[in-house]
């Protein structure tokens, strides 16, 4: 008996295994049942909504280059056959690497004529290059899994004939079992087969496994010791599930759930009476551990709408932005502040729901990239207007460095000021340039202005030199006593006249006064000369007297008026300009008048 026991250990672990199957298969939707299928990779895949994301942190800390090096090196020993075995790892560089680039895109630098730029590069090309030869292996996994799977089907359609001969046969059960264990372990190396052909192949290879035990009557004491090991099992596996309740990560405990029920469909059977309290202790655990996952992903998902609530939020900011509106560098400046931050927003903001993560971002960059070219064309015009600008700087730099070989300092010094003027017209320039054409145009400004005011101190000095003189002048001419001798007197005082003529310019305040004060005193003496004084308040003068003098006193206020004017004209130059000589003539052309009309009088 104890060959045949061990002969028939492995037999037991499918016994009743329908019964049981039939028991647990009115579990929750959610929950796994325990199908026929005999791989963890024969059970349906997650859906997209519940499969986690591949783990960043054995590449994030890889550079772009690095990152797609990182891709080659896979996909180089990657091979139809074992292309699933880096698919997690393929994802994960490419989530890496696009989280690199997103950082990258949005702000490199944040000065006056620096652009964020979109990138897009070689190490992009290659990396999308490599994607592609990766799709390409998978695809060809596809195929060659398609084509196993059918294989397979027929391996298995096989042994189910093989089974069912068995069933059939009238063989000694030392013989008929060793094959039928066989069959078992073949059927078990066997992969996977077409899903639409699972329940069916199944189906029938436990009907014929139930059979067999039928026929074969196997040891009540061999069948116990097979329910009560079953029944160890399945607790320990029931403790797991209930334990994963523990577990903090849903996505973690959900998966980790399912190898559980895999491990639940390969354990054999256990007594009757244990059946469907056990399952619906493990089929509990297993709803509450599908009910956390679910509300993970439905939280996950309000977090996300509120995600692309947030992300469409900012949009709305970058797209209201008026971009005409901006009209100078600071003005561009505190916009370009604006956005950066609308950027770092948006990188703390997390995903958007799966449907709507793709398209919110391409709004986002194309909002950005609208701006920044925009910007952009801002610069370049503002570059263009800039060398414009210092062009006509330089210009005026030429026109005030050729007037410091003039030696009209007066007249150089005021042409300066209206240079200044036109200067403080022209827009800004580039600060660098800027710089050195002002300190070259202030210099060449203040050394005008330095010759202009040494020749106005020297020339103030003669003219206070001169008033005193026009003033000793003023005193000698009252101070005059007449002789009798009208003829000797007049020649007198012509001579005092000339003297006072012959004194240079004296300060422009003190200038009316200074001849008003002389003129009075010559006349005064003219009056007495020629006995003018006026008898009961009213003048004695004689017509033609009086007419002379009329003109003489025209003649002096025309040669005063001309004697002012040259003051702003007076060049420090030998030769004089010609306006200067010009004038000079006219003074003495008047000045010979009034000597013949003085003579006349």
């Amino acid at each position: 008996m104890s060959s045949l026991e061990n002969k028939d250990n492995i037999l037991d672990n499918s016994v009743d295994n329908s019964a049981e199957n039939n028991a647990e298969a009115t579990a929750a939707p959610s929950v796994p049942v325990e199908t026929p299928q005999t791989d963890s990779e024969q059970q349906p895949a997650p859906s997209a909504e519940t499969t986690t994301q591949p783990e960043e942190k054995a590449y994030s800390h890889l550079s772009r280059e690095e990152l797609v090096a990182e891709l080659g090196g896979l996909i180089e020993n990657a091979k139809a056959s074992t292309v699933g075995e880096i698919k997690n790892a393929v994802e994960a560089i490419k989530q890496a690497f696009y989280k690199h680039q997103k950082e990258q895109n949005s702000v490199q630098d944040k000065g006056e004529e620096e652009v964020v730029e979109k990138i897009t590069d070689s190490v992009e090309e290659k990396l999308k290059e490599l994607l592609g030869k990766y799709k390409e292996i998978k695809a060809s996994a596809n195929a060659m899994l398609a084509e196993q799977k059918d294989k397979n089907l027929k391996l298995k359609e096989e042994i189910l004939a093989k089974l069912e001969e068995l069933t059939n046969s009238t063989e000694d059960l030392s013989t008929t079992i060793p094959a039928f264990r066989k069959l078992q372990q073949e059927w078990k190396n066997i992969g996977q087969i077409p899903q639409s052909a699972v329940n069916e192949i199944w189906k029938t290879y436990n009907k014929y496994q139930e059979k067999f035990y039928d026929l074969i009557k196997i040891n009540n004491e061999l069948r116990e010791y097979d329910f009560k090991k079953n029944l160890e099992l399945k607790n320990a596996l029931c403790l797991a599930a209930e334990k994963l309740e523990e577990e903090p990560n849903a996505v973690t405990a959900f998966n980790t759930l399912q190898k559980l029920h895999e491990e639940w469909r390969e354990t054999g059977p256990v007594a009757k009476e244990d059946r469907e309290p056990l399952w619906n202790r493990f089929k509990e655990a297993s709803s509450k551990i599908n009910k956390k996952h679910q509300a993970y992903f439905e939280s996950l998902k309000e977090h996300e709408e509120e995600n692309l609530r947030l992300k469409t939020a900012i949009c709305e900011k970058l797209e209201a932005i008026d971009t005409e509106s901006l009209k100078t560098p600071k003005q561009w400046q505190a916009k370009i502040e604006e956005i950066l931050a609308l950027q770092e927003e948006w990188k703390k903001i997390g995903f958007a729901t799966k449907k709507t993560n793709a398209k919110i971002y391409r709004r986002f960059r194309e909002a950005c990239d609208k701006f920044f070219k925009a910007k952009n064309s801002f610069y370049k015009g503002l570059k263009e207007e800039m060398a414009n600008n210092l062009a006509k700087r330089k210009e005026l730099l030429e026109r005030v460095e050729a007037l410091k070989e003039t030696e009209n300092w007066r007249e150089a010094a005021d042409k300066v000021k209206e240079i200044q003027k036109e200067w403080r017209t022209i827009g800004m320039t580039v600060k660098k340039h800027a710089d050195e054409v002002w300190e070259k145009f202030s210099a060449a400004c203040d050394y005008i202005f330095e010759q202009k005011n040494k020749l106005s101190e020297e020339q103030n000095a003669v003219e206070k030199e001169n008033l005193a003189q026009k003033q000793a002048m003023v005193e000698k001419a009252k101070a005059f006593v007449p002789t009798g001798d009208r003829n000797n007197d007049v020649a007198a005082l012509k001579e005092i006249m000339a003297e006072f003529d012959k004194i240079g310019f004296v300060p422009i305040k003190d200038k009316n006064a200074v001849n008003n004060e002389f003129k009075h005193a010559i006349d005064a003496q003219f009056d007495i000369v020629f006995d003018r004084r006026p008898k009961d308040g009213i003048s004695d003068k004689a017509p033609v007297d009086n007419k002379y003098l009329k003109e003489y006193n025209a003649l002096k206020k025309e040669i005063a008026s001309y004697e002012n004017n040259i003051l702003f004209l007076t060049s420090s130059s030998k030769k004089g300009n010609s306006l200067v000589d010009e004038m000079n003539k006219k003074i003495e052309s008047l000045k010979e008048k009034l000597a013949e009309l003085s003579n006349k009088l």
